[in-house]
């Protein structure tokens, strides 16, 4: 992306430990309710020393190599005679998976999956251009995201969002998606899920070997609960508060609904129960993904580099096909101008701006109208998903030679760090 460089003299750096609760980036308006229950940053730093140690006892006993299928080996596993399992822990982390929790409402988790379809169009638009951006503004997650290779290059990245449209779609195609062994929606989640898993252990191994290239203490133990648990709120509270800001609002009962459904698959993650169970209202939720934000939003140059590959990566590609400067005034729209003058996203032009308020405007008439067709016959919910499914597999999924890209959440890059200087 062409940009002129920020003077990093006026670029902020903010203190690991925020304890104002006054990012200068972030325009939060906390109220009462919000700062009582907000987490704290040093019970947020906590979280980062916290991993998934169910997954990561798992993945340990069924030592998987890198583009295996870690599923699959998973089930071979635990098919065993119990007597040719020497760990316990890959049948105690298949137990954790297949239980469905007491406090899972299978219709709240159902409507939550059409809660999706409504707005998916709209959505999408907030995930790559709001999620993905706002993740990449928090230093110590791209100093994951670095060491898997996956944002290295614009083909990449690309890569990276196809695998992560797949996995949303693929848990939103019904109930039948998220049962438990069969449903393919299931199967994606617990693949990323130990996929995730496998690239913690790798870092952490590496760190072993030649200390001083990976502060657990200073960055986090990799893949952690806080960052678990951002990623959970970028996917569910901040889309139904973008989804207000740019005009387009869910009724309170599709709200309870679209929190319960990723509350469930926060629990499907690895997520902590204690944090899982917060997400239940909006204000909850809210307090919870600011609380967040407020404490990792802290972009450096990797974070730069990422954004950028990010918005080139979507740049006359689909699902959009749309120039590189309407993805960068959708960024800047939805992220803020603060975090994006901080991530070196060049202003807008004025007719990309202009293009783009076009944009949504097309857009809120466009979900007024699927919302008013599902209202009336129920179109939406029976024949979108095939639809986009459809043009996942077919369009979405071939890279610059239109060769198909695999969506198989396998360890394909090994993960690296740079020599100690």
């Amino acid at each position: 992306m062409a940009t002129g460089k920020m003077d990093t003299k006026t670029k902020p750096r903010l203190k690991r430990l925020n304890t104002s609760f006054k990012n200068p980036l972030l325009d939060i308006a906390w109220t009462d309710y919000e700062r009582s229950v907000r987490i704290k940053p040093r019970e947020l730093e906590d979280l980062r020393q916290m991993s998934d140690s169910l997954a990561d006892e798992c993945i340990r006993a069924l030592h998987v190599k890198p583009g295996s299928d870690s599923l699959k080996a998973l089930d071979e596993y635990v098919s065993r005679p119990l007597e040719d399992q020497p760990s316990a822990a890959p049948r105690k982390f298949m137990e954790q998976v297949t239980t469905i929790p007491d406090w899972v409402d299978a219709e709240l988790v159902n409507q939550g999956q059409q809660v999706f379809w409504k707005y998916v169009l709209v959505i999408g638009l907030i995930l790559t251009h709001y999620s993905l951006v706002i993740g990449f503004a928090a230093s110590r997650v791209t100093d994951i995201l670095s060491c898997t290779n996956y944002f290295s290059s614009v083909k990449g990245t690309f890569q990276r969002i196809i695998e992560t449209l797949k996995f949303v779609t693929d848990i939103m195609r019904g109930p039948e998606a998220l049962t438990p062994l069969t449903g393919v929606g299931w199967k994606s989640t617990i693949r990323v899920r130990l996929l995730h898993t496998q690239v913690r252990l790798r870092i952490l191994a590496e760190a072993e070997k030649r200390p001083g290239i990976y502060d657990v203490e200073e960055v986090g133990v990799p893949i952690n609960q806080e960052d678990l648990l951002g990623t959970l709120c970028a996917f569910s509270i901040a889309v139904i508060t973008l989804l207000r800001k740019i005009g387009v609002y869910m009724s309170p009962s599709e709200v309870i609904a679209y929190l319960h459904f990723w509350r469930f698959m926060g629990y499907l993650l690895g997520i902590e129960d204690e944090y899982c169970n917060k997400l239940i209202t909006e204000a909850a939720a809210t307090a919870i993904g600011d609380s967040i934000l407020n404490h990792l939003v802290d972009p450096d140059d990797g974070s730069v580099f990422i954004t950028h590959n990010l918005l080139e990566a979507l740049a006359f590609r689909p699902p959009f096909f749309l120039p590189l400067g309407v993805h960068v005034a959708f960024a800047r729209l939805l992220v803020g101008d603060k975090v994006s003058d901080s991530l070196e996203i060049p202003p807008s032009r004025w007719y990309w701006r202009t293009f783009t308020r076009c944009c949504l405007a097309g857009l809120r008439g466009l979900s007024c109208f699927t919302i008013f067709l599902q209202q009336r016959i129920g179109f939406c919910m029976k024949h979108i998903p095939p639809l986009v499914d459809y043009y996942l597999k077919r369009l979405w999924a071939k890279d610059a030679l239109h060769k198909p890209v695999a969506c198989d959440f396998v360890l394909k890059f090994l993960p690296h760090m740079a020599s100690e200087e």
